[in-house]
């Protein structure tokens, strides 16, 4: 985020109207990039002060007591606005702040990029408190102002629609027939992109150049292709999609194999209320293994495998690579792997970067059984399972169908 859009702004409540703080709560929406922060009452200590902010951040309350983590609690609010890309922080109630809160606040802020909003309620900033500030703003606003400025409430989408569980050849049709045409645009237009993506992916499955199978190459197309869904509905609609597309360059995909194993319960791995339980974790390192492990279904060996340079964070979104093969995290999710990649390396370069991903505290890289105690104890604080199904697909479940026709003949 640009430097240009870290400005502190003071905002005047004096009439201390109940529309103000309800009204700039409804702009809360980290998706969007803004986190509303309420300070709990109190003396305002500086570890006080980094635990309301990670609980604005999602944070669950009390995570830095639970993660043993309460030393390093203003470098994880510092971290998680980083790695969150919160372009906007709103503070109520900041008048009750003491003026070394406001100098805290404005520093976090602006090494995030994040532009500061300090709401003062009744009485007017003091004169301490504007002094704490390195670049006073000229004058308080009405705190209606930032209303135009701040994005909107975060509009949810449709539901998404009940479709048919019929086979990728069907799939379309069907849909067409039962739903209205209004539902039946919404599904059409995420089947029709993935379809196409799919096709470009075929070449993936053929290409011998990796140490991965087929299974996991295959593995990975799906989940490039599927872990957008936030629903059953869109994991089938995405499954039969892909299905269709890989078809159409000559490949059979048979996920049906599975079916006795629970491969099929069509579950989205990250739907919304899991990422939301994930990012109310505060450990970068457990909230991030957790997440790649739903997203992925990677083991835990091979998440100690991981090094920096192995994630890229781009325009395009998170991935990660990892033997030969690159999953995709939603942007909804890329928060925690993100935050990790920031508690490693920072801001510098992590494409040369090939230090562990995952380390323990004397900075040697955790081994796989570390990892699955720490993903183990870091889902049972968040209330989450590890993996919602089996990902590894054998490698027959994928056929090229022209070296059948090939045998054939």
């Amino acid at each position: 985020m640009a430097a240009a859009r870290a400005p502190v702004m003071v905002l005047a409540d004096p009439g201390d109207s109940p529309g103000c703080v309800a009204g700039l709560s409804a702009r809360h929406s980290l998706g969007h990039g803004v986190a509303i922060c309420l300070p709990q009452p109190g003396p305002g200590s500086a570890q006080a002060l980094a635990g309301d902010l990670l609980i604005a951040l999602g944070k669950f309350p009390g995570a830095l007591a639970a993660e043993h983590l309460s030393r390093r609690g203003r470098e994880l609010a510092g971290l998680w606005l980083r790695a969150e890309q919160v372009q906007d922080l709103v503070v109520l109630r900041a008048d009750r702040l003491p003026a070394r809160c406001w100098t805290s606040l404005a520093a976090l802020a602006a090494a995030a990029g994040t532009r500061l909003w300090l709401v003062v309620h009744r009485a007017a900033a003091s004169p301490g408190q504007l002094a704490a500030l390195a670049r006073p703003p000229a004058g308080p606003r009405p705190w209606r102002a930032a209303l135009a400025i701040l994005p909107g409430p975060g509009k949810t989408g449709p539901a998404f629609p009940a479709v048919p569980d019929v086979e990728f050849p069907l799939f379309r049709a069907a849909a067409r027939r039962l739903l209205d045409p209004a539902a039946f645009a919404y599904v059409d237009a995420i089947y029709l992109d993935t379809r196409a993506r799919a096709r470009a992916c075929a070449a993936l499955l053929r290409h011998e150049g990796t140490e991965a199978s087929v299974g996991e190459r295959a593995a990975a197309v799906l989940q490039q292709l599927t872990i957008d869904a936030a629903s059953a509905g869109e994991v089938l609609t995405r499954m039969r999609a892909a299905q269709a597309g890989l078809f159409a360059e000559g490949l059979f995909l048979d996920p049906s194999v599975h079916a006795a194993r629970g491969w099929r319960n069509n579950q989205p791995r990250l739907d919304h209320a899991t990422v939301t339980r994930l990012r109310g974790l505060a450990d970068p390192a457990a909230a991030a293994a957790i997440t790649l492990t739903r997203a992925t279904g990677i083991r835990p060996d091979q998440l100690g495998a991981l090094r920096c340079c192995d994630v890229s964070d781009s325009e395009a979104g998170l991935s990660v690579r990892t033997r030969g093969v690159t999953y995709r995290l939603p942007a909804r999710a890329a928060g925690p792997v993100r935050a990790v990649v920031l508690d490693r390396v920072g801001t510098g370069d992590v494409t040369a970067n090939r230090e562990p991903l995952f380390t323990g505290a004397a900075g040697a890289q955790l081994t796989g059984r570390q990892l699955h105690k720490l993903c183990s104890q870091g889902a049972t604080w968040a209330g989450v399972t590890l993996s919602c199904s089996p990902c590894w697909l054998p490698d027959h479940t994928v056929t090229d169908l022209r070296d059948a026709a090939r045998a054939v003949s």
